[in-house]
C-alpha cells in the first residue's frame, strides 16, 4: 500500500476517533498531509462531538488546493469558522509554507480580525502537538506600514519563522496590491463579512460587494491564490445571497435540518434538542442562524408569537368548507416563480370559526398543463371543495380551463398589492382563527414570517387567496370582503 492510500485510509479511520493516532509521530505526519487529517490530529480539542457527514464534504473542499473560490453558508455552531478561519490558515502555513507564503484572514470588524489572528497565534504557541511536530514555528508580530498605529499592527500582523506572513484585515480596508516580499496573498478567508445592522441598507450591501470585487478578489495571486467567504444569509440581497448566484464560486450550504433530518446528530441528538435551542435563541434568530432562512428583524406583517398549531386535524373538518388557494407561475424556467397551492378547511368549533391549513402545500415549477392536471388530481383524491384563483392576466386562462374541466373554481378579484392583502388577513392569524399543522408547513411559515425579504412569496399568495376565498364563501368580515 502506497503512502497516499495509507493516508486516505487512516483519514477515514480518524474521522471517527483520533485519539488512537496521537502517540504515533509517523502516522500523525502522514495524516496531516490532508486537511481532514490535520484537523482531527492537531485540532481535535475543537471537535468535542463526533463530526457530521457534511463535515467530510466541507473538509475535503477546504483541503483541495484547486478549489480557488468557495462560499460556505452554515448554521451557527456548524464549525464552519473553526475550519475555515482557524484550521485552514494553520494547515496552509504549517504543511504548505511554499504554497501559501502570504495569508490574509479577514472579518467584518477590526476586533474580530484581531481575534482570528490571536486564535492562530494561540495554537502556534500553546498546542503541544503542533510545537512537538513542527518545531518552534511561532510567529513574531512585525510592523505593518499600512496600519495606522503600533498597537494595531502588533495585533494583526504576524511573521512565522518559516517565512509565512499572516496579516489580518477587516471589511472595507484596502488589500489590493498588498505583498509579502514578492508574494501576493495566496489564501484569503473572509469570515462573516456583514452583520444584521449593516445589511439593512442597499447602500451598505453594495459597498460590501464593491469591496470584495474591487479590493479582495484583485488582491489574490492570479495563478494559485484561493478565496474563502464564510457567512450566513442575513438578507435576501446581502453579500452571501449575491455570491450564491455567482457561478465562479463553489457553494456549500449546511442547514441544521435538511428534509426533516438533523444534519449533526452528535450535537443535536433529537428534535427536542433542536426545539430547546430554538426556544433559547428565539424564532427569528433560529430560522436565520440555524435553518438559513432570511427573516426580517422588525416590521414583519406576521409575527411568530401569533401562530397557532394543531397536531391532528379534528374529525369535524371532514364536513367543513374546503378550499385551495392557487398562485400560478407563468413559466417552468429555473428563474421563474413557483406554482403554489395551499389547502385548508373552515369549520366552527364551539361557536368559533377556525381555518385548518393542510400540511405539505404544493410548491413546484409547473407548466400550464401540469397545473391543470394537478388541480384535477386534487379534486379526485380529496374533496377539497373550491379552488380560489386570482382573476388576472395569465391566471384567467387557468380559470377558464378549470371551468371547462368542470372544476369548482372561484375567480378572485383581490384589490390592493400583495402586502395590503396579507395585512388584511393577518388578523385571522393573530386571533387564532387560522391554525397551522405543527409539521409540514415550514416553507409557508418562512414566507409568511419573512414576507418582504424572502426571495419567493408564492406560497403566501396562495395562502392569502385561500383565506380570502373561505371568508367570501362562508365567514363574514366586511373589512376583508371589501378587498375582494
Amino acid at each position: 500500500m502506497n503512502q497516499s492510500s495509507l493516508t486516505n485510509q487512516n483519514s477515514e479511520q480518524m474521522w471517527w476517533s483520533s485519539n488512537q493516532f496521537l502517540d504515533d509521530y509517523k502516522t500523525r505526519r502522514q495524516l496531516a498531509r490532508t486537511f481532514t487529517g490535520f484537523c482531527l490530529v492537531y485540532l481535535s480539542h475543537y471537535l468535542d462531538k463526533e463530526p457530521a457527514l457534511f463535515h467530510k464534504e466541507l473538509l475535503n473542499t477546504l483541503g483541495d488546493h484547486n478549489e480557488r473560490m468557495v462560499e460556505i453558508v452554515g448554521f451557527r455552531g456548524s464549525a464552519k469558522s473553526t475550519f475555515g478561519s482557524l484550521a485552514l490558515p494553520l494547515w496552509a502555513a504549517l504543511e504548505h509554507p511554499d504554497k501559501y507564503q502570504f495569508i490574509l484572514p479577514m472579518a467584518d470588524t477590526g476586533l474580530q480580525s484581531a481575534i482570528n489572528i490571536a486564535n492562530i497565534k494561540n495554537e502556534l504557541e500553546h498546542n503541544h502537538l503542533i510545537k512537538q511536530d513542527y518545531g518552534n514555528i511561532q510567529g513574531t508580530f512585525v510592523a505593518d506600514w499600512t496600519l495606522e498605529s503600533e498597537e494595531e499592527w502588533q495585533a494583526k500582523n504576524m511573521l512565522l519563522s518559516n517565512g509565512v506572513r499572516i496579516l489580518a484585515r477587516s471589511r472595507g480596508q484596502k488589500v489590493r496590491g498588498l505583498r509579502h516580499n514578492q508574494h501576493r496573498p495566496k489564501l484569503i478567508t473572509v469570515d462573516d463579512p456583514e452583520d444584521l445592522e449593516w445589511v439593512r441598507t442597499k447602500e451598505n450591501r453594495d459597498k460590501t460587494e464593491r469591496w470584495l470585487r474591487g479590493e479582495v478578489i484583485p488582491a489574490i495571486d492570479e495563478s494559485t491564490g484561493r478565496l474563502l467567504v464564510i457567512g450566513n444569509h442575513l438578507h435576501a440581497d446581502a453579500l452571501m445571497s449575491r455570491l450564491k448566484k455567482d457561478s465562479s464560486f463553489k457553494h456549500l450550504e449546511y442547514s441544521l435540518i435538511e428534509k426533516e433530518i438533523i444534519t449533526w446528530p452528535a450535537k443535536y441528538p433529537n428534535m427536542q434538542a433542536v426545539e430547546l435551542q430554538r426556544d433559547r435563541v428565539g424564532w427569528n434568530a433560529f430560522q436565520r442562524e440555524y435553518l438559513l432562512k432570511v427573516v426580517p428583524e422588525d416590521g414583519a406583517d406576521v409575527l411568530p408569537e401569533w401562530l397557532t398549531y394543531y397536531d391532528t386535524i379534528p374529525p369535524e373538518a371532514e364536513s367543513g368548507l374546503q378550499g385551495t388557494g392557487i398562485d400560478l407561475a407563468i413559466s417552468k424556467k429555473e428563474t421563474a416563480d413557483y406554482t403554489s397551492m395551499v389547502s385548508g378547511t373552515s369549520i366552527v368549533q364551539d361557536g368559533i370559526p377556525k381555518i385548518y391549513i393542510n400540511p405539505y402545500p404544493i410548491n413546484k415549477r409547473l407548466s400550464f398543463h401540469e397545473t391543470i392536471e394537478t388541480t384535477k388530481a386534487l379534486a379526485i383524491t380529496k374533496p377539497f371543495g373550491m379552488f380560489f384563483v386570482e382573476d388576472v392576466a395569465y391566471q384567467r386562462a387557468a380559470i377558464e380551463e378549470m371551468e371547462r374541466s368542470l372544476l369548482p373554481v372561484i375567480a378572485m378579484r383581490a384589490g390592493g398589492d400583495k402586502r395590503a392583502r396579507l395585512r388584511a388577513i393577518a388578523i385571522y392569524i393573530q386571533n387564532g382563527t387560522v391554525v397551522f399543522p405543527r409539521k409540514g408547513c415550514e416553507d409557508l411559515l418562512i414566507q409568511l414570517l419573512g414576507f418582504g425579504v424572502e426571495e419567493h412569496d408564492d406560497l403566501v399568495d396562495a395562502f392569502v387567496y385561500l383565506i380570502l376565498g373561505l371568508v367570501q364563501q362562508g365567514m363574514q368580515n366586511p373589512e376583508v370582503i371589501g378587498l375582494i
